[in-house]
């Protein structure tokens, strides 16, 4: 029966004198050679072979994980369908909200500029009329006096926002 036991080698070295300062090591550790592997047990070959198996399975789960399958695709080509479709309709909605602004302020503009022009024609319109000529032509040339209290009559109408005369108003007599 071959002998199972590993041969070990020992190589001493010699003892050095001590001369000063630098102490050498009397006794060195013995080298050791590599000995051949021994053999495994059943047991340590089960546990290894269950190990190995194990890893094995750990694998191709992770591989099944990492594999797309076909729901998770289309799941995520749609999501990514519909992220792009908000944002393609958010960029319009705010693309159209910038122009009707710049549209709001530029017809505020043109109020604006109708306004300021429609109140200096007023104000040389009514520059243009002396009305102190006016009532002194029609005083003087055509006869008219100012109104008394007994000729103003006061009419109400409850059913149109105007009155179209077709006969003398009825007084209040």
């Amino acid at each position: 029966m071959p002998d199972n036991r590993t041969r070990r080698t020992i190589r001493r070295t010699s003892d050095y004198y001590i001369e000063g300062s630098a102490v050498r090591k009397l006794e060195t550790l013995p080298e050791e050679y590599p000995s051949r592997p021994r053999r495994k047990t059943a047991e340590e070959r089960r546990l290894e072979a269950e190990r190995k198996r194990k890893r094995e399975i750990a694998r191709k789960n992770q591989e099944r994980a990492l594999r797309l399958n076909l729901t998770y695709t289309v799941f995520l080509i749609v999501s990514v369908f519909v992220t792009v479709v908000a944002c393609v309709v958010y960029l319009s909605l705010q693309n159209e909200i910038l122009q009707t602004s710049e549209q709001v302020a530029s017809l505020k503009s043109e109020l604006s500029t109708i306004t300021n022009e429609n109140t200096a024609m007023e104000e040389r319109i009514n520059s243009a009329v002396d009305l102190s000529e006016v009532y002194q032509k029609a005083v003087n040339e055509f006869g008219m006096t100012a109104i008394t209290e007994g000729q103003i009559h006061y009419y109400s109408n409850e059913n149109q926002d105007y009155v179209k005369q077709y006969r003398r108003i009825p007084t209040d007599d």
